[in-house]
């Protein structure tokens, strides 16, 4: 850390940067054969800045130009748009262009920068990271033009202390109270409480200081997460704001029918002076939601009328598309290509399926490459073995449970397994969402594990409600896809919310209902690390201590590959792996 009067943690983390290359692919039909064509990983700096980077306005995007409609197309309508609540990655790029927050993260090339949004800067502390002070910029208005003041941002964070609001990123309140059940510490506001100056102290209109528990040298990126965006409580519409939150960003709602469409126009009230990250090129941007991916492809890719100022939000190929852009090189020149911070997995349900040699032998039965042929072969990513994703700070692989196994696994060792265990026949309900990959990547996994000696169902979710439903802990699922990303480039946001026990609850993270006291106590010993390298060592430790019981089947560490038109300036790929909405233009 360096000083210059007041302390300020500074951290650098290695991450796998963004890089585009030519990609094959299997045909997805009979020819299973794999043509890897692998994008090149670089190494990028993740950095705390400065309150000179915090400044704005942002540096121009070269050729941008201003006006016009940008056309998105998307899966799924938007479950939550309340940016406290919003925590999947499609979901949280619309979010962060409607509603700022304390800190964000700045793009240039191959570094990224943690800056100031609403603050000056992103933070600072005089005691070793136990209390965070922020300052908020000048000029900052919401879209009806009133100011935005510290108390908002105070408000935003106590509205996300109500219990049945969970899905979202929950590390400020945890930190703020102690305790993973923070809502026993307080509530929320809607009983007229507020969280005492012990805990957030906003001592005049432009300061707010958090006083944690303990110190937490990862606030500042805490802080970027969407628990820290302003609410006046004049304008908390609770339920509804996750319709049409009431907008701090360059733009607003104007338009929204759920699960049809959504249309963002200017906010006129926005300061480019006061925001380093956004821009406000195009006029509108109208997402097109309910659209299949397949649609998505063939719309993208011809290009007709509106399609031309289009792309896709999220939507990685499908294993023809994939095909498609590996023999046409002008498609190519519009495909972002990139390794991203996901590592997905199949997570198997603890609670229903308690053997560990049950999952083992499921594991061990599944078939990853056919399954992976159903989204493009190695196009879609590598084979994964681990918990963490490559871009993790400390990321090295070890000894695994696939070592030598066949790319679709072995189906008579682990029925084997499942004989010895006496458990041939056991029950498994795979669940899947109703989209095409989805779809077809169960016909392998439901015949390769039929084969291993297990009684397989099939049940499908829709695609909107599937991770609700996979986060209850009554779901009627065994096994089902999941993935996760770091919410900053460390393991203190991967095993605390999916692999702890106390995370054990609805609408919770930790889908795979797994629970061991002894990790338990690993993740509480590991987090008290200040050194960030050496605290880094120990979570691949304990990557490796989960990965023996078998909570999850690790599957690829995920490739991010979205199409956009011809007419669609400054597509890049974000730190979700989604098309980063602030540099849009039309051509």
């Amino acid at each position: 850390m360096t000083s210059t009067g007041k302390r300020r943690f500074v951290a650098l983390f290695a991450v796998g940067a963004l890089a585009a290359s030519a990609s094959a692919c299997s045909s997805g039909g009979g020819d299973k054969k794999d043509n890897t064509a692998k994008p090149s990983a670089k190494t990028a700096s993740v950095v705390i800045g400065t309150a000179a980077d915090s400044k704005g306005p942002a540096a121009e995007v070269p050729g941008a130009k201003k006006g016009g409609v940008a056309g998105v197309l998307n899966r799924t309508g938007f479950s939550h748009l309340d940016p406290g609540r919003a925590y999947v990655s499609n979901l949280m790029t619309v979010s962060e262009l409607i509603s700022r927050r304390l800190t964000t993260y700045k793009r240039e090339g191959d570094k990224t920068t943690l800056v100031g949004d609403l603050a000056t800067d992103t933070g600072t502390t005089t005691d070793g990271g136990k209390t965070w002070k922020y300052t908020l910029k000048d000029n900052l208005k919401y879209e009806d033009g009133t100011p935005i003041v510290a108390a908002d941002v105070k408000y935003g964070v106590e509205r996300m202390f109500n219990k049945a609001w969970n899905e979202g990123p929950v590390w400020i309140q945890g930190w703020l109270t102690g305790s993973e059940k923070y809502w026993e510490s307080y509530p929320g506001p809607y009983d007229g409480a507020e969280l005492p100056n012990d805990k957030i102290e906003v001592p005049d209109a432009k300061t707010i200081i958090f006083h944690l528990t303990a110190p937490q040298g990862d606030f500042p990126f805490a802080a970027a997460m969407g628990t820290t965006a302003p609410m006046p409580k004049a304008k908390d519409t609770k339920e509804q704001i996750d319709t049409k939150p009431f907008a701090s960003g360059p733009y607003k709602i104007t338009t929204h029918e759920p699960d049809k469409q959504l249309i963002l126009d200017k906010n006129p009230n926005w300061d480019p002076a006061s925001d380093s990250v956004r821009h406000q090129y195009v006029d509108q941007f109208k997402f097109e939601m309910g659209i299949p991916g397949a649609t998505q492809f063939q719309r993208l890719t011809a290009a007709a009328g509106s399609d031309a100022a289009a792309f896709t939000l999220n939507e990685r190929p499908d294993a023809n598309f994939a095909q498609q852009i590996a023999t046409d090189p002008a498609l190519k020149n519009r495909v972002t290509d990139g390794i991203g911070p996901y590592a997905n997995r199949f997570d198997i349900n603890n609670l229903r399926i308690t053997d560990v040699n049950v999952r083992k032998a499921m594991a061990i039965a599944f078939p990853r490459q056919s399954a992976r042929l159903a989204e493009g072969g190695p196009t879609a990513g590598d084979f994964s073995t681990t918990i963490a994703s490559p871009t993790q700070l400390g990321y090295a692989p070890y000894k695994s449970l696939f070592d030598g196994l066949p790319p679709d696994g072995d189906q008579a060792k682990a029925k084997q397994m499942l004989e010895a265990a006496g458990k041939v026949g056991q029950k498994v309900v795979l669940c899947i969402n109703t989209t095409k990959v989805q779809q077809e990547r169960a016909l392998p996994i439901m015949d390769m594990l039929g084969k291993a000696g297990f009684q397989m169902e099939r049940k499908e979710i829709s695609d909107k409600e599937y991770y609700d439903v996979i986060g209850k802990l009554d779901t009627p699922c065994d096994l089902y896809w999941a993935g996760w990303g770091a919410d900053w480039p460390t393991g203190s946001t991967v095993y605390t919310p999916v692999y702890d026990s106390r995370q054990v609850l609805d609408n919770g993270q930790n889908y795979a209902k797994y629970k061991n006291p002894a990790v338990d106590a690993e993740i509480d010993r590991i987090l008290k690390i200040t050194d960030t390298n050496a605290q880094a060592v120990e979570w691949m430790k304990l990557d490796e201590k989960i990965m023996q019981d078998v909570p999850s089947i690790p599957y690829i560490y995920q490739r991010h590959r979205l199409v956009y038109g011809p007419q669609i300036g400054g597509a890049a790929l974000n730190s979700k792996g989604a098309i980063d909405l602030n540099n849009i233009f039309i051509k």
